[in-house]
């Protein structure tokens, strides 16, 4: 199952590249640094998309991101990780902000990135992202997976959220 996914994954991924002409989707890291998912290459990058705003699973999954980045930056790994709000029209920069500092996210390991609304929409397009908003106006449904690209950025696995993820993360990166 997780080799389908990562092969969906890769077919979201090249297609949306392909697709972006000149012009690919900024985001905006913690430290209001702008950059593309194209300058991240050249390291393994672990991606996966929360909302600031989210009180179930998010925290959840950032706890657990945030483990594994503590552990690659323990061994001076190799391993980069990116989280993107999958809420862009909520979650704001200083949301994205706290979200960092309240996970200890070191930049050199963890960008936490936001951006306009319909960059950060074109991104979560690329890796098959779905939301849905409930009536508090926020999307507290979405899909929760991790994508692992490889330094070339193709698509390594694509892994569901578990108390295992931090693991599976690190495991992942040596595979």
């Amino acid at each position: 199952m997780r080799r389908i996914l990562a092969a969906a994954a890769a077919l979201l991924i090249i297609g949306a590249a392909r697709g972006y002409g000149a012009r690919a989707p900024l985001l905006v890291d913690q430290r209001g640094e702008r950059f593309t998912l194209a300058q991240l290459r050249g390291r393994p990058l672990a991606v996966t998309f929360v909302s600031a705003h989210c009180h179930d699973v998010c925290p959840l999954i950032e706890a657990q991101i945030a483990r594994a980045a503590q552990y690659e930056r323990s061994v001076h790994g190799s391993l980069r990780f990116l989280t993107i709000t999958l809420d862009p029209e909520r979650d704001s920069h200083a949301d994205l902000v706290r979200v960092a500092r309240t996970f200890d996210a070191d930049p050199a390991y963890w960008l936490i990135a936001g951006g306009n609304v319909s960059d950060v929409h074109r991104v979560m397009h690329e890796f098959g992202v779905v939301t849905a908003r409930g009536g508090d106006g926020y999307a507290d449904a979405h899909s929760t997976f991790v994508t692992i690209l490889r330094s070339d950025g193709s698509v390594n696995a694509v892994l569901l959220a578990s108390a295992r993820l931090w693991q599976q993360l690190v495991h992942e990166e040596n595979t």
